[in-house]
């Protein structure tokens, strides 16, 4: 498994069956290129229609590359029916709880604390969970009390829906975001506590990497290890 930061939450897996392109947005290291011409079978994964997670130009790679496929988050359906012919694309839209499989992937849905869904890919015998806006997104400086107990029921919520169909992953690439304030890494500390994970991989750092990768905020320990993979680089599990 080789696994390619892209830039904020955009990643390239790629596995001996086919590479996984999760969320890319950006590509200011002009990484991409290389890893779609490796690339025999594709799958472009959209967790929700968020600028920094949506990049129109993914709907161009099925001219472009061979064996192209795309999950999308039904919430995106609406936007991308005012840009290109939906129709015409071998797409296949994921809700909340809905799985989908070809025989290559096996993709499982859960839910966000945010718009959109969060996706567990299993490929290869490995198990693969993007977070996409999944968080627990309290902002300790701007939330009042009732807006923190929402935020906190919300995550707690998914989480546990997430912990009743899978113990353990061998990857999560899972948001911690410095720009939110306070405890900034309590979502992905929560996360680590619920979920054994291999290697976890923060993302959507919004270019506050060192921040973000103070691990002892919340690794979980015995639990795998937490892993910096800087935009444009690269790394082999």
């Amino acid at each position: 498994m080789k696994i390619t930061c892209i830039g904020h939450s955009g990643f390239a897996v790629e596995m001996q069956r086919c590479t996984l392109i999760f969320d890319y947005y950006t590509d200011q290291k002009a990484v991409l290129p290389d890893v779609l011409g490796r690339a025999q079978r594709i799958y472009a994964m959209v967790s929700h229609s968020h600028r920094d997670h949506l990049n129109y130009s993914i709907f161009d790679w099925n001219s472009r590359y061979p064996a192209v496929h795309y999950v999308i988050a039904n919430e995106c359906r609406r936007k991308l029916l005012r840009h290109i012919a939906v129709d015409q694309l071998p797409i296949t839209f994921m809700s909340r709880d809905r799985d989908w499989a070809d025989g290559n992937v096996a993709v499982h849905a859960f839910g966000s604390t945010d718009v959109g869904v969060s996706f567990l890919v299993e490929v290869d015998g490995k198990r693969i969970f993007h977070a996409g806006d999944f968080n627990c997104w309290i902002n300790e400086q701007e939330d009042d009390e009732a807006t923190r107990r929402k935020a906190l029921g919300d995550f707690h919520a998914v989480l546990a829906d997430i912990r009743r169909h899978v113990q353990q992953v061998d990857v999560a690439l899972f948001p911690v975001i410095p720009n939110m304030g306070g405890d900034f890494a309590r979502g992905a500390r929560e996360f680590l506590q619920a979920m054994k994970c291999d290697v976890f991989i923060p993302m959507h750092m919004w270019g506050r990497d060192t921040e973000a990768t103070q691990f002892q905020l919340y690794q979980n320990p015995g639990y795998g290890k937490c892993l910096h993979v800087p935009a444009g680089t690269c790394c082999t599990l």
